[in-house]
Parts: C-alpha cells; structure tokens; sequence
C-alpha cells in the first residue's frame, strides 16, 4: 500500500502511514494510507480496502496552510492576485467532513488531522464531542448534503476543548471551507450557501492596498487585541489568482500567539506547547519521535537540534499536562454522577475533587476544569 499511495500522491513513502481503522459513523472498516507530506497533501487519505473489497479512493482533505512569508522573513505572494479575502481563524480541533464510495453508495464520515475517522481517545474526547454537535446543529449535515463534491472543514472549538484562546462558548463548530474531492481544488466560506456562519470576515478597506501591507496591518491589530489577554488567534487569507480555479491560503497569527524567530533558528515557546498538544490529538500514546515529526512540518531539522533540550522539557510538561486531564476529566465525570454541578456550586464541587489529587496540584485542577466549563 506505501508503494503504492507515493506514487499516486508523489510523495516519499516515509512521509506516509499505514492505518486500519472501523468508521464508527457507519459501521465500515477502513483500510488504507495517510500522507504527512506538509502541503495541500497534509492529512490525505488513500483507501485500499473498505471491509473486504479493495478499492482505490483518494480522499483530499484538510491541507497544510502556511505563512506567505519565508523563513528570512521575505514575503512570497504568487502573482496574479485578483481578490483577497480573510476570515477570523478558530483555536480548535479541525474536523474535516469526507466521501468515499462503498457498493456504488456515498458514505460520509469525519476526521481530524491525522487521525482517519474522529474517535475518543485517553487525552480528547473528539468523537463524543463532534457528536454532540451532529446531534443539536442539523444545519452541519444540511451543509455537506448540499455540496456532495466537496469535502468540508470545519472547527471543534470551546471552552470544553481548550488549546491557547479562552472561548466563552463551552462547545460549537463552524464553516471553514471546502476541498473538491476530485483535485483539491480549494473554496472559502463565502463560496458556499451555509445555514449558519460563525466566522468573522474581515475587512480590507482601510488596509491598504499591497497584500503585505493588508497582511502586516491585520497582524498589528491582533496584537493590540491580545495585549492584555490572548482573545484572538489570527486570521486566514484566502488569495484568488485570475485562471487558477483553486484559492490559495495563508494563516496570519497575532505575535504573542506564535513569535517569528526564523532569522535566528529559534523555536517558540508558544509553538513547541501547541505543537506538543497537537501530538497528542492526533495519536493515541505518542513519543518523542512522534513530536518531532510534527515540529519538522513548521520547524527544520536544525532548529529542533538546536532547541532540543527545550523540546525534551515540553514534551515531558505536555505529557504531564495531559495524563491529568486525563484523570481530572474522570473524576469530574464521577462528581456530576454524584450530584455535583462546578457551576452551581464551586466551593463544594472543588472539594469533592480534592480527595483525589495532591494538595500541590489543586491549582492546576482549577484550572482545567473551569476553563472546560466555560468559568475562567
């Protein structure tokens, strides 16, 4: 199957891996290749096998957005540019919306980055969370019936599912954009009649008219946003380029969010900490190899040898972080069956917990579970 998915995506066979996965959301079992490769392949998926018949489908679907500048800190807009667009860019979990064929009949399934179908894992509960949201928001699958040839991505984000930015909202989704199934052609929310739209676009009237200008303006008025607390993460540029049916994009992150050091070789903290994150969303008992293979989608190999021992000690405080999550999430699940309501009645809701942890941790207990209600 390696041999086979790298010379249909044209990419080296150490940039892919094997998987065997049941799709829950259909009662299939999927076998096939997913690509690592950081561009418009990032996350593809090559079914060869879907129960017992063999097949070949290749499923595009979330790819890779980066930064329009290079890692001197040089601005590459390609040429042609006939329209510019930004929406407001979501701290989540991305769940990309994918078709595959089974007995002449279109199923639907769902994903995230790495991961071929959305599960619940020991350090995120991904599936049970995208299904609450499947079950309460009818317009999600409206939206994907409505477009069956594109596949459709989206944001798991809230409170309930916190990386960096402190949502008010305990969980909700929204309408990123959309890949044609066919040649990953890509479409911005604008270009799809969605029910709902949660994203926020931005306006370029004032901004200027070069696109780096509009880029650095938009940038500087984020980091005025999070001068005293980190409330937005950034925005996404959709660029159109006259003959291209494909819109390009890239991300645009306020500096206290991601700090660009590539002209000295430095790795941010900030970056190493989400990235470590990342690792364990998309694998189920990740390693140390594991982080690094995603550092080296954002970072070169020299700027890892250079920070490792701080990416020996993020990786060690992730884990740490992640394993109480882990047990504090278990045990807040034991307080609400025991009648127990944090936002109810805090005091008596953090002693309950309390039995359970050192008294040195109780902080970080806090932490975790009011910022998962929506509380801090």
């Amino acid at each position: 199957m390696i041999k086979r998915a790298a010379e249909l995506l044209d990419v080296k066979e150490n940039e892919l891996k094997e998987f065997e996965q049941e799709d829950v959301f259909n009662d299939n079992i999927l076998k096939g290749v997913i690509c690592r490769r950081s561009d418009n392949r990032y996350g593809t998926l090559i079914l060869f096998q879907i129960n017992e018949e063999e097949t070949e489908q290749i499923i595009y679907c979330t790819p890779k957005i980066k930064y329009p500048f290079d890692k001197n800190g040089d601005y590459r807009w390609p040429n042609g540019i006939d329209e510019l667009r930004a929406w407001s860019k979501l701290d989540g979990t991305n769940i990309c919306a994918y078709h595959y064929k089974y007995k002449e009949k279109d199923y639907v399934t769902y994903k995230t980055r790495l991961k071929p179908v959305v599960v619940d894992s020991k350090f995120g509960r991904f599936y049970s969370m995208w299904n609450e949201l499947l079950d309460s928001q009818d317009w999600i699958v409206k939206l994907i019936n409505s477009n069956p040839n594109y596949n459709l991505s989206f944001e798991l984000y809230g409170s309930r599912n916190p990386i960096t930015i402190k949502y008010d909202i305990p969980l909700a989704t929204a309408f990123l954009f959309g890949v044609r199934r066919t040649d990953s052609v890509i479409k911005p929310p604008s270009e799809f009649n969605s029910p709902v739209d949660f994203l926020t676009p931005i306006s370029f009237a004032t901004l200027g008219e070069n696109s780096t200008i509009k880029y650095k303006n938009l940038r500087d008025g984020f980091n005025l946003e999070n001068m005293d607390d980190l409330k937005i993460e950034g925005a996404v540029f959709y660029g159109h380029i006259t003959g291209d049916p494909s819109w390009r994009m890239w991300k645009c992150k306020s500096e206290q969010i991601e700090k660009i050091h590539w002209a000295f070789g430095g790795i941010p903290k900030n970056a190493l900490w989400v990235t470590a994150i990342n690792t364990f969303e998309d694998i189920d008992e990740p390693t140390i190899d594991d982080y690094k293979e995603l550092l080296k989608e954002e970072f070169t190999e020299t700027q890892i040898i250079k920070s490792i021992n701080k990416v020996k000690k993020m990786f060690d405080k992730a884990k740490e972080h992640m394993e109480l999550v882990v047990k504090v999430n278990q045990l807040w699940e034991l307080a609400k069956n025991r009648g127990f309501d944090i936002c109810q009645d805090k005091v008596e809701t953090m002693r309950f917990l309390s039995k359970f942890f050192n008294k040195k941790d109780m902080s970080k207990v806090g932490t975790i579970v009011l910022k998962q209600a929506g509380l801090l």
